[in-house]
């Protein structure tokens, strides 16, 4: 049997996922191009949330449920330093116009455990040990929410991916992805080129732009993700809430090591911008933004107060027009693509298994429907036997 050679252009959570689910395969011959470290670009900048949030459509459940699934079996026998944080999230509200907004959500929610609490009942219903809600006029208890160290995830498909046989080359650029007749035919990856039978897009927001090396507009917008993390002046002997404050759009949480992950989500898909090149990315959070995400963490978190900022940066948010994930099939023979919408690191999982399982098998998946490109416009379905 012909072997498949297969480049994956991205080393961060998505393509090290991509790259385990391809790999153990014998005639799959697979290279993970890496232009620096691997997880160090997007990867390492992400939030790392995972749980579920409670408005998962019935067929969006089933794409965190592969995702979590896979992570419990990594993470009863890790073979790399995997962590996981239980941090139930809380929506709070401060006005009674979006306490109200988050009563209706409440209603709307059937995917998960979700309870909407008046503001003066969270004394009575939760315990809040370091949060000040004297403020707060009403609350979402999401429960089944945590955090993982993404890096660390990461390094773990990387080393299980080796295992199974996967070549990874970082601090590798890749300049084209070639095509004859639209089908791909190999890459140029430091001005040298490289034959292959398909090539994967796995690289985050720079997708954008490897998809157009094929002439592929794809349907994602970016916005920039600030994070700072808050060094307290004095530890607190309790774990707390990860929290986000509907009006300000921030959100933030405790960290196990005792310092606070702060940033912000500057709105959805109509108000993003087209295309950021990461590259040209700001590093620095604004000084105006920075003064309104301490001034929310201090008045919910009140023991940050004169906190110094420990670390700060930005990162780039991919965005679809429908909220979900893209993975699989395009019209280019060979081309397969990934992109999400702020939700690489809880499906990734999945995203590597569709691509996998069509890219060796031409199995669609269950998941087809929820993740395939032709549900936007311009775009056609694909099926390759």
């Amino acid at each position: 049997m012909q072997t498949t050679r297969i480049a994956v252009i991205g080393g961060g959570i998505v393509g090290s996922s991509v790259a385990y689910h391809l790999g153990g395969t014998a005639d799959a011959d697979v290279t993970v191009f890496e232009q620096g470290k691997l997880a160090d670009e997007t990867t390492a900048a992400s939030g790392a949330f995972c749980g579920l949030w409670g408005d998962e459509s019935p067929e969006y459940r089933l794409l965190k449920a592969y995702g979590v699934r896979l992570y419990n079996e990594f993470l009863a026998a890790p073979q790399a330093n995997s962590s996981y944080t239980l941090a139930p999230r809380l929506g709070i509200a401060s006005t009674p116009e979006k306490a109200q907004e988050l009563r209706a959500e409440a209603r709307e929610y059937a995917s998960g455990p979700v309870e909407f609490v008046p503001g003066d009942e969270l004394d009575a219903e939760l315990l809040h040990p370091g949060l000040d809600t004297s403020t707060v006029e009403g609350a979402l208890f999401r429960p089944n929410i945590g955090f993982l160290d993404a890096t660390e995830l990461a390094a773990e498909f990387v080393a299980r991916a080796r295992d199974r046989g996967v070549t990874f080359e970082t601090g590798t650029n890749v300049e084209d992805v070639t095509a004859n007749d639209g089908s791909v035919t190999g890459l140029v990856a430091d001005g040298d080129y490289r034959e292959f039978d398909a090539v994967v897009a796995a690289a985050g927001p720079w997708n954008t732009h490897v998809a157009g090396l094929v002439d592929l507009e794809l349907p994602i917008r970016h916005t920039l993700g600030p994070i700072l993390v808050f060094d307290p002046p004095a530890d607190v002997p309790y774990d707390t809430f990860s929290v986000k404050h509907a009006e300000s759009g921030v959100y933030f949480r405790q960290q196990p090591d005792g310092t606070v992950f702060a940033g912000h989500y500057p709105g959805g898909y109509d108000e993003a911008r087209r295309d950021i090149d990461p590259t040209d990315a700001p590093t620095a959070v604004p000084a105006d933004l920075r003064e309104k995400i301490r001034r929310v963490v201090e008045t919910y978190f009140p023991w940050t107060e004169g906190a110094r900022i420990a670390d700060e940066w930005v990162g780039v948010r991919s965005l679809t027009p429908d909220g979900g994930a893209i993975a699989g099939w395009t019209e280019v023979d060979g081309f397969y693509v990934t992109g999400f919408n702020a939700a690489g690191i809880q499906l990734a999982p999945v995203i590597g298994h569709v691509v996998a399982e069509q890219l060796l098998r031409g199995n669609p998946t269950e998941y087809f429907d929820a993740v395939r490109l032709s549900r936007f416009d311009g775009f056609t379905d694909v099926f390759r036997e």
